[in-house]
This record gives C-alpha cells, sequence and structure tokens, in this order.
C-alpha cells in the first residue's frame, strides 16, 4: 500500500514572508529591518526618508499652487515622472527582497504567492496612476501654453516684451463664438486681467462687443464695431500681418493706455465643458430675468430664465447665464459683469483645496481642447502663487459703460462710442502701479471718518 505524501504546512512561513513584504511596501526597508537584517534596511530606508524629507521640505516652503504649477512645467514634470518610475522599481524590489529572503526557510505556499502579487499590484498601481495623471498634465499644458498665435507673423507693432520681475501681468481674454452657425468667429466676450505679483491683487475689465472708432495705434482706427476685428484682421492679412488676435492686444492696449503682454482664448463649447468637468458653478444672480430669444444649442428650443438668488449653474446654464442680453432690463453692459462674475465663481470651483492643479481627467481634457494661450509656462508657476492668493475680494472689477462710452445709433447700428479720455484715466487707476491698490471705477465718495475699500467691485 503506496504511503500518503503529507505536504508540509507553509502558512507560518507565508505569513512571515508577507508582513515582511508588507512592511517594505509601505516604507522600503521596513522589511528587511523585521527580517533583522540591519545593513539591508539601512540601504534601503535612508534613501527612501531622503526622498520623503525633500518632499515635506517643498510643500513646507511652497504654497500649494506655486508647488503645482513648478510641478508642471516639462522639465520638473519628466524628471518627476522618470523619478516616479525609478521609486516604483526600488519600491518593488525592496518587497521582492523582503519576501524572498533566504531566512525563510521552505518553499512559499499559494497564499505567500498570491499575497505578494497583490501586495505587488497595491504598489504599482498609485505609481501607474501618477503617471497616467502626470502624462494627461503634461500633454494638456503642452496643448494650452504653445507658445504660438493662430495667424500672427513678425508686425513691429506687437513685439512687446514680457512684463519684468515686479512689473503687471496683462492678458487679454477672448470668448470666441466658434459654433458653426456663423460666417465669421466673433469675439462676443473681451476682457483683460492685469495680475499684481507685489500687492496680490487682479484686475478685471469687460470692453463692450458694440465699442465702435477703436484706435490701433499710429494715428489708426478701427471704425466697425470691436467684436468682428479678430475677423476681420484674420481675414486681412495684408492689412493685419500680426493677425487677430495680436491685433487686438494692440488695439487694446491703445484704448486702455497699457501694454498687453500675452492673451488667452477660450472657445464656448470648451467653456461648457470646463463649468461641467468642476460640477458646475455657484453664483449669486443680483436679479430675475428672462430671455425668450436665448438659443439653447442642442436642446431644440429657446429661451433662458433665472431667478434672483443663489444658484448651482452647470455648463449650459453658466454659458446662458454669461451670455444672455435681450431680457427686459438686461444689456451687453449687465451681461459683461455676469461674465466676470462667472469667472470668478470658475475659478473658485477650479482651486478649491487651494492647488491650480487640476485634478479631474475630464477638466484637463476639456481646459486642452478650450483654451489656447501664449502665456510662457516658466511665468506660470508665479502667476499661479499670486492668483491662489488672491481670493474674491482682491479682485477689482469694471466694465466699461456710460459715461466711458456714449451710446449711438450709426452705420453699424447700436454703438457704443468710445470717449478716449475718461477710459484711460479709469485705467489708469485700476492697473496702479505695482503694489498700489486698484481704484474701482466708480470712484466711491468717502464717508466721514471711514476709508474707501480699494478692492470693492462696483
Amino acid at each position: 500500500m503506496q504511503a500518503t505524501r503529507i505536504r508540509p504546512d507553509t502558512r507560518p512561513t507565508d505569513i512571515r514572508r508577507l508582513t515582511a513584504a508588507g512592511l517594505s511596501a509601505v516604507l522600503p526597508g521596513l522589511g528587511q529591518a523585521f527580517n533583522r537584517r540591519p545593513a539591508l534596511a539601512a540601504l534601503f530606508i535612508i534613501p527612501s526618508l531622503v526622498l520623503i524629507a525633500i518632499g515635506v521640505l517643498l510643500v513646507q516652503m511652497q504654497s500649494p499652487a506655486r508647488l503645482g504649477a513648478w510641478m508642471v512645467t516639462p522639465q520638473v514634470l519628466g524628471t518627476l515622472l522618470t523619478l516616479n518610475l525609478l521609486v516604483l522599481i526600488w519600491r518593488l524590489i525592496a518587497v521582492g527582497q523582503a519576501f524572498l529572503d533566504t531566512r525563510r526557510t521552505g518553499p512559499a505556499g499559494w497564499l505567500g504567492i498570491v499575497g505578494v502579487i497583490i501586495i505587488a499590484i497595491v504598489v504599482a498601481v498609485p505609481h501607474f496612476a501618477v503617471y497616467r495623471y502626470g502624462s494627461l498634465v503634461g500633454d494638456t499644458f503642452k496643448i494650452i501654453f504653445s507658445g504660438t498665435v493662430l495667424g500672427a507673423l513678425d508686425d513691429p507693432r506687437t513685439d512687446r516684451p514680457g512684463p519684468g520681475a515686479g512689473e503687471r501681468v496683462n492678458i487679454l481674454l477672448l470668448g470666441i463664438d466658434s459654433r458653426g452657425d456663423y460666417t465669421a468667429d466673433l469675439t462676443d466676450t473681451m476682457m483683460v486681467a492685469s495680475i499684481d505679483p507685489v500687492g496680490h491683487t487682479v484686475s478685471l475689465i469687460s470692453v463692450p462687443r458694440d465699442l465702435i472708432d477703436t484706435p490701433l495705434g499710429g494715428g489708426d482706427t478701427f471704425g466697425p464695431k470691436l467684436n468682428g476685428l479678430y475677423a476681420y484682421a484674420e481675414a486681412h492679412p495684408e492689412t493685419f500681418p500680426a493677425g487677430g488676435i495680436r491685433t487686438l492686444q494692440v488695439a487694446l492696449g491703445e484704448l486702455l493706455g497699457i501694454p498687453i503682454q500675452y492673451y488667452a482664448q477660450v472657445d464656448f463649447k470648451g467653456f461648457v465643458k470646463m463649468v461641467d468637468a468642476v460640477g458646475g458653478v455657484d453664483i449669486v444672480a443680483p436679479r430675475s430675468f428672462d430671455d425668450p430669444t436665448y438659443p439653447k444649442r442642442g436642446r431644440g428650443s429657446r429661451g433662458f430664465s433665472i431667478t434672483e438668488g443663489p444658484h448651482h449653474l452647470n455648463g449650459q446654464d453658466a454659458l446662458a447665464y454669461a451670455r444672455s442680453r435681450k431680457a427686459l432690463g438686461e444689456s451687453d453692459f449687465t451681461r459683461q459683469a455676469r461674465q466676470q462674475q462667472i469667472l470668478v465663481a470658475l475659478k473658485a470651483e477650479a482651486t478649491k483645496g487651494g492647488s491650480l492643479l487640476f485634478q479631474l481627467p475630464d477638466l484637463l481634457d476639456a481646459v486642452g481642447k478650450a483654451i489656447h494661450t501664449d502665456i510662457p509656462l516658466d511665468r506660470l508657476p508665479d502667476l499661479a502663487a499670486v492668483i491662489d492668493e488672491v481670493g474674491r475680494e482682491g479682485v477689482t472689477s469694471v466694465v466699461i459703460r456710460a459715461p466711458l462710452v456714449r451710446g449711438i445709433i450709426g452705420p453699424y447700428g447700436s454703438s457704443q462710442k468710445p470717449r478716449l479720455v475718461r477710459i484711460r484715466a479709469m485705467a489708469a487707476g485700476l492697473f496702479s502701479a505695482p503694489g498700489v491698490p486698484p481704484t474701482p471705477w466708480p470712484t466711491p465718495e468717502p464717508q466721514p471718518g471711514l476709508k474707501p475699500s480699494p478692492t470693492t467691485s462696483p
């Protein structure tokens, strides 16, 4: 009669192996210390602690926004992704050595084999996630910060140097209506945002789409409505060799009496995706209105209405709130104020937790497809740090309206004619010297015994 072969019980050894491997998965070297291998433990744990200390030091020394923006620059991000791979290999080696340590006698059983595979997967998953999200961030920022302007050619009128250290950074913000049902792209939203890196404030001004007779520099003016200048310049390169965006930068710079160094362009489809990607925005409508003529894209119907008070808006409704202008009592000027309100609300949602790093893949994808800008990546850390420190009270917003402009009915229909002297006087206070609080417009009347707040928006 053949004797039955009894397999040895490997569970005690497997448990010890897995305990050592698990400890090294938490921190390379702990498993080696558990196995009483002091030399190996020091070899693994010292580099790990040094790396952790460097990370903690960076977090303590920099704001989340500055650190995050520094991390997405191409050189740094590439280095971090390579380091991420090396750390993964380092951790897997530590796990494997702790599990296979020769002090553990006998073969590993199924419990040990399955367990160490699970530990290896648990170790690897975060690193693969970091690589995936890091690559996504890098690709997105390469698209956004392309460093190019469509249609732009060399033009001495637009060769403006970037701002120096401590100088205001002025950015043209454009909303392009390119949804396919117009014959030309119209810049229906035109703002200039000015970031003061010394005073940590932002000045924001909206320019009417119906502005006419806009100065172009050198004594030239653009007679038709300003929202058509971009498309006109793109269609007439012989007259505007700098292209549409650069021409708008020059024109608005001449209008306000400031240099505009950069631009950021967003299309309305991308705007909707951005708002939806952050889960919507919170606003407080100052009054109720009903616009039955507003076209709802993709809904087969028309009309948009909102009641006075707080609201949470999805992407389509946020776009409607920012664009509607034909309701009773509403106008292009009230719409511009709503656009600024949506912009501040979107910034608040995207920077929750104090970081400008977008965490959601949907948001990254939306941003990459929606925004194009020529802001250099090496300026991003400083700008992100300033914006992160700017709360709602640090934003001074102005809408160019009467008496800065005069409404007329002329060859281009209902239009707004600029009063340049008044506009530039307002802009001089709004875009004050770095470190000097911007002056809101209209300037509040001082009350006896009280000083007006320099950052209160009208």
